[in-house]
């Protein structure tokens, strides 16, 4: 059941504030009339705020109310009751053409109008009989009133997407997903919320190209997808519904497009649950021509992307092709697959990378973008074989290596006291090599006796 109390609480008005929790007093003391009387008192004042707000920002459809109010305030102003009967009368229509409220909240709200007028005109009534609603009654107003109007602050469906787009399209655009959630989602009405997820959904599967946005589609694509997968983790089902909406779209869009999809949202629980099995299908037989393409360049940024998702169990079963086109590449491409999603999975390959690494510059390259990167997510077993891989290739010791293995002992300490053990076994074996053991041993510090 809906918390009211906690709602309240929530009013975004502070003037109002009071009006509603008396409200909510009359309502928990049995006063039922009370209660609808000033739950739309606060309505009306709630609307005539949020259209002031408006009209500053520029808002043509709020001047008119706005300035009747004003008239109405004047002092000496003989007709300020009859001013205001007219603002109550009409203060439903503005607000639901400046988007404050949809058709359906203004029907619950004309319902809360009318009730309000029979509680304070009993004489309204035939046979004089007198109105008398239940407690029941008062509080499914004041719940609607809450959802409808009160907790929300002067947003509107469209002026939201403008903010929305705005602010990720802005060049110094920084993700930060409590100002997204305060921001788009957790002030703002149900439906313009829908709406900001599916704007979202919509750019981050289609990569729409806006002539004005100054930032490239690709990027504005991969900020929208920043933005839906928090929007996922607060309300999977919300996503999952805007996602399916364009996943239409996406089997006829451009095959870059769709790759461009598949690596930026792949491990995305509500963008697989959009697609048609044949798109999946289509994706599977691209991918397997990723593995069996020759090049001569590095593997493209987007297949890069789509091969780490290998990482994620769930997109492997879905993709099957995802295992062998990845073990198909070349070590660097492996190296730059796995630099793109460290990840656990990808632990048991490390020692392979290392054993294919051909001079010292390459090794350096794969301990940068291989090695170091899954540090933080290896086993005690898995660190034993890396060392063992580093330690049968002499090709790996060139240069700055020392300095790579003194980063990947500091970045395996989540391990404990039993790391130690083993980069013990290991330093070992360099003994006889003194000027690489030293070096080692002082980095880490695990040895008090240097060789002589």
């Amino acid at each position: 059941m809906l918390d009211l109390e906690e709602r309240v609480s929530r009013v975004f008005n502070p003037d109002v504030r009071p009006l509603v929790r008396e409200a909510y007093r009359c309502y928990a003391s049995g006063a039922a009339r009370a209660a609808i009387v000033l739950t739309w008192t606060a309505v009306c004042a709630d609307l005539i705020h949020k259209a002031e707000i408006l009209k500053e920002d520029g808002e043509s459809d709020a001047r008119g109310l706005v300035e009747d109010v004003e008239r109405a305030q004047q002092p000496g102003q003989a007709d300020a009751v009859n001013i205001m009967l007219g603002v109550e009368r009409s203060i439903l229509d503005i607000a639901e053409k400046l988007e404050l409220i949809d058709r359906t909240q203004k029907m619950q709200l004309e319902r809360l109008r009318e009730d309000r007028h029979l509680c304070a005109h009993p004489s309204l009534r035939p046979l004089g009989e007198l109105f008398e609603p239940t407690v029941e009654y008062a509080r499914a107003h004041l719940a609607v009133a809450l959802e409808a109007v009160l907790v929300h602050p002067p947003s509107q469906g469209r002026k939201i997407l403008e903010s929305f787009m705005v602010q990720v399209a802005d060049p110094a655009f920084t993700f930060d997903a409590q100002y997204l959630s305060y921001a788009f989602f957790d002030r703002v009405r149900p439906s313009a919320r829908a709406k900001v997820v599916q704007f979202a959904a919509k750019f981050a599967l289609l990569q729409i190209d806006d002539p004005h946005v100054t930032i490239p589609s690709g990027m504005l694509a991969d900020r929208m997808a920043m933005c839906l997968r928090h929007f996922a983790e607060r309300d999977a089902a919300l996503a999952t519904d805007c996602v399916a909406r364009h996943a239409d779209r996406l089997v006829k869009a451009e095959p870059a497009v769709q790759l461009a999809a598949l690596a930026r949202l792949g491990d995305l629980p509500a963008f697989w649950a959009s697609l048609p099995e044949a798109l999946i299908a289509q994706f599977n037989t691209r991918i397997e021509g990723i593995g069996k393409a020759e090049r001569t360049g590095a593997l493209p940024a987007d297949e890069t992307k789509v091969l780490a998702l290998v990482a994620n169990a769930e997109v492997r079963a879905s993709l099957p092709a995802l295992e062998g086109a990845f073990a198909a590449l070349h070590v660097s491409d492996r190296c730059r697959v796995i630099e793109q999603r460290p990840d656990a999975y990808f632990a048991a390959h490390l020692p392979g990378v290392l054993e294919e690494v051909g001079n010292f510059d390459h090794g350096q390259f794969v301990a940068r973008t291989a090695v170091l990167p899954c540090a933080g997510v290896l086993s005690l077993s898995d660190l034993r074989a890396v060392l063992r891989a580093w330690w049968d290739n002499d090709q790996c010791f060139g240069r700055a290596m020392p300095g790579y293995l003194i980063e990947l002992y500091t970045a395996t300490s989540h391990l404990g006291e039993q790391r130690d053990a083993v980069w013990r076994e290991f330093l070992e074996e360099l003994r006889e090599f003194k000027v690489l053991f030293n070096q080692l041993a002082a980095g880490t510090g695990l040895l008090d006796v240097q060789a002589d």
